[in-house]
């Protein structure tokens, strides 16, 4: 990984790096599969009730990795955690959201179940922490199977070129979300294997919400174009590439410069903003991800590159709506509230295209470089490596 790690917890924050081993260690309710549809992870059931409100049912085999089970109070403490309503109900629990505007299933998506265990939280996936500090992460499988990965090493290089050096010399096995113009270096490399799975974010480009709409609407227009993407990415990477180059529906009018915001993966499209900007491209700073989102929070941004959850499309409420959890540039726009509380996701989609909080840039496969020692490496439907408790190895 690119960065301090940060902690690895079940109410992560959003910029922690570590939360990429959470679906390794805490569990959902339920997850998704490749179409969207629900599947079981600690629920047994879930009834859809009326409203907002679901009704689950926990399966009764489940245990923490400090061998203790896995119970409705610590179900209902974990949703609370992040403000999730809860009631029990003749053997199961009824969850509704803090508002009612908001998505349910979307928000159980972001809840992870947990129990504190002496002063550390402890869940009941199939891996447990070891140890962990900012630069490195290390997690054993509870019950170890043969053939499969069972111990975990998560390291922090300083930066995206550090990880990328050093997977490229056999340091480590896995490096995931990088820049698709460095496949080319580990093509023939006899040890790794590029592997690829289905685009469902769009990388984009936010702009801080302070912009007038009408140049936020004309920075839209020049950064989504074919210009950029041929900047920024390989060809035909992106799911929007038309395949002939243009320079979008118009140019900037005069103004102040504007600063870009780039971190981990994204240094290269912040780069090709700055230069689709033309003479209001302003200085592009490279941070880390925590940096990055205090910048985000505290409005001391003009431009960013971000990558804003779409998928699935309820998940565009806890982005875009009013003081929503995950809207970080304080966008606020009525007609997307009111469609987003209908459920309207392609009326939602069409209000943000007329009063734009982002430019999005490129819908993309997401991108992995494994050891071919592992068989079925496969990278999974919501979080990125959510399977890798599933691969096997090559004996």
């Amino acid at each position: 990984m690119w960065g301090p790690l940060g902690e690895l917890a079940p109410i992560a924050d959003d910029e922690a790096l570590a939360s990429l081993a959470q679906p390794w260690v805490f569990e959902r309710l339920f997850n998704l599969d490749a179409t969207g549809q629900l599947k079981p992870g600690l629920a047994a059931r879930v009834e859809r009730l009326s409203g907002q409100r679901v009704r689950v049912e926990l399966r009764r085999d489940a245990t923490f990795s400090d061998g203790s089970s896995v119970t409705e109070e610590d179900v209902t403490r974990s949703l609370q955690a992040v403000g999730l309503q809860v009631t029990q109900s003749g053997g199961g629990l009824i969850v509704a959201p803090p508002d009612s505007r908001l998505p349910v299933d979307a928000l159980l998506l972001e809840a992870r179940i947990f129990r504190q265990s002496q002063g550390k939280f402890v869940g009941s996936g199939p891996f447990a922490v070891v140890s962990q500090t900012d630069m490195e992460l290390r997690l054993t499988r509870r019950i170890p199977q043969a053939g499969r990965v069972n111990d975990v090493r998560v390291i922090a290089y300083p930066d995206t070129r550090h990880a990328f050096a050093h997977t490229l010399k056999g340091d480590a096995n896995l490096i995931v979300d990088l820049e698709s113009k460095w496949l080319e270096f580990f093509r023939g490399v006899p040890s790794l294997q590029v592997i690829h799975g289905a685009g469902r974010s769009t990388d984009a480009i936010a702009f801080n919400a302070a912009l007038p709409r009408s140049e936020r609407v004309q920075l839209a227009r020049v950064l989504e174009s074919q210009r950029v993407r041929d900047l920024a990415y390989a060809s035909g990477e992106c799911a929007e590439s038309s395949g002939t180059s243009d320079d979008g529906d118009g140019t900037l009018a005069a103004g102040p410069v504007l600063r870009v915001l780039s971190w981990g993966p994204f240094e290269r499209l912040a780069l090709a903003a700055r230069r689709a900007l033309g003479g209001r491209g302003g200085e592009v700073s490279h941070l880390s991800a925590q940096d990055a989102l205090a910048r985000m929070k505290s409005g001391d941004f003009d431009l960013v590159a971000v990558r804003p959850l779409r998928w699935p499309p309820s998940s565009m409420a806890l982005v875009w709506r009013t003081g929503a959890p995950h809207n970080f540039v304080g966008y606020s726009n009525p007609a997307v509230d009111q469609a987003l509380d209908a459920g309207d996701w392609p009326s939602a989609e069409s209000a943000l295209r007329e009063d734009p909080p982002v430019a999005f840039v490129c819908t993309r496969n997401h991108l992995a470089v494994v050891d071919v020692r592992i068989k079925n490496a496969v990278l999974g439907p919501y979080d990125v490596l959510e399977t890798l408790p599933e691969w096997e190895i090559a004996q």
